[in-house]
């Protein structure tokens, strides 16, 4: 019997194998192209993982590639570079687990220019894994950033009239009423299949937050916290405050004090986002006072929160001109992080001095900070560079460096950390 996917979200993603496998049987078609209902392309992510694990319905091999787009000819060296790093991490992970997969990284004297070097990249690297499995080789292009359409679409014209191997399928995202590749399957008809996917994402959230029995605290919280979610989303300030007492009411009832924490930071949030900074403040310094006694007492999580309830009134004290206020909290916020090995949020502090002191033309202040900053980034995989902004921060802090001397210091420190190439990630 075929496996029924109950859970709502499991369903979605049931919808997308299937469309994933309706454009497989298709002989002619070579990219993919889903249009998301806004804010649903995060739902392509989670098929991305899927497909990496034991439940993928194929055996495919999805490769995403997220090097932004500012020139669609450069694009394809930047790309290249990411593609190359992505394979090596994950050739020395199979060679640990007993699997060798050979391929030529070696360019060829024909391949002088940026598409075919990395064309012929490709195709090497998608024939060597014709040895391994039946699959193809999928290249899913989601660049974190882009030019504008008009180069996006030059990038991709020019990869589907650049001779890539049959064995290789292309996957990109589009937006349902902000179209940024409207023209593509006029131009190349059969070659590319597009397809809406609107996943009603609302009612996805909704469904997750019923399960369970309808009077039990939890799912009651679930539910009331979707809504408060979606108000957020919305701006709707008043259905924001509705909910979240509703919430409130509930985690205090169960003693859920670590919840009740990140339902006030939701309404900061909320209060923040319409200049409503006194109240803001407010909520954060009602958090702080709720987190700091249980993290004395051994409670990690509240220190955790305590850390967002810091940022966060931070960019308040920011904003009311507080200065030295902000610097304060964005220290503490930094300090408790790293003491948790929370990488990613103690960096995030530190990111926010370094902006702080550079405004306030604090240099060397701002510098120790980046360092700091920089410093803590080696404790991240390469998976999370992204999610840390670290090409983004660093091309600012090259472009901060005044001097030719200091600009090969930064250069020097940015390439141990990301590698050489890191420069032409950014461009």
């Amino acid at each position: 019997m075929p496996f029924v996917a109950t859970n709502p979200l499991s369903q979605r993603l049931a919808v997308l194998e299937r469309l994933w496998q309706e454009f497989r049987r298709m002989p002619n078609a070579r990219l993919c192209r889903w249009l998301f209902a806004p804010e649903e392309e995060w739902l392509l992510d989670v098929f991305l993982q899927d497909q990496a694990g034991p439940d993928a319905v194929s055996n495919d091999i999805f490769v995403a590639l997220r090097t932004p787009v500012q020139h669609w000819q450069s694009y394809f060296d930047q790309a290249l570079n990411e593609l190359s790093e992505l394979i090596s991490h994950d050739a020395a992970r199979l060679a640990e687990r007993g699997l060798t997969i050979h391929w030529s990284t070696e360019f060829k004297k024909s391949e002088q220019d940026h598409l075919t070097r990395f064309v012929g990249f490709l195709n090497r690297f998608a024939k060597g894994l014709l040895a391994h499995t039946d699959g193809v080789l999928v290249l899913c292009l989601l660049p974190r950033e882009y030019a504008g359409n008009t180069i996006l679409d030059q990038m991709l014209t020019a990869l589907l009239q650049g001779g890539v191997s049959s064995s290789v399928r292309i996957m990109v995202s589009d937006r349902i009423g902000e179209e940024r590749l409207a023209t593509l399957p006029g131009r190349f008809q059969a070659e590319v299949y597009s397809n809406p996917v609107d996943l009603q994402l609302q009612k996805v959230i909704r469904q997750l937050a019923a399960l369970g029995s309808p009077i039990a605290p939890d799912v009651k919280f679930r539910q009331w916290h979707a809504e408060l979610v979606n108000a957020i989303a919305k701006r709707n300030l008043r259905d924001v405050q509705y909910f979240a007492t509703n919430c409130l009411l509930i985690c205090q009832q169960e003693q859920w004090v670590g919840l009740e924490g990140s339902v006030h930071l939701s309404v900061a949030y909320a209060y923040t986002d319409h200049h409503r900074y006194e109240e803001a403040l407010a909520r954060y310094n009602q958090v702080i006072d709720q987190m700091e006694p249980l993290f004395s007492n051994g409670d990690e999580v509240a220190g955790r929160i305590s850390i967002m309830a810091w940022l966060g009134a931070g960019g308040v004290y920011w904003e009311l001109r507080q200065r030295q206020r902000a610097l304060e909290v964005y220290e503490l916020a930094s300090q408790r992080a790293e003491t948790l090995q929370e990488w990613l949020l103690a960096m995030e502090g530190q990111r926010r001095l370094g902006t702080a002191q550079t405004q306030e033309s604090r240099t060397k202040l701002a510098e120790a900070h980046y360092l700091h900053f920089f410093k803590l980034a080696e404790h991240l995989p390469p998976e999370q560079h992204q999610a840390a902004r670290l090409f983004e921060i660093g091309r600012t802090y090259w472009e901060q460096q005044q001097t030719p001397e200091k600009r090969r210091k930064a250069d020097d420190l940015l390439s141990h950390l990301l590698g050489p190439g890191w420069r032409k990630a950014v461009m």
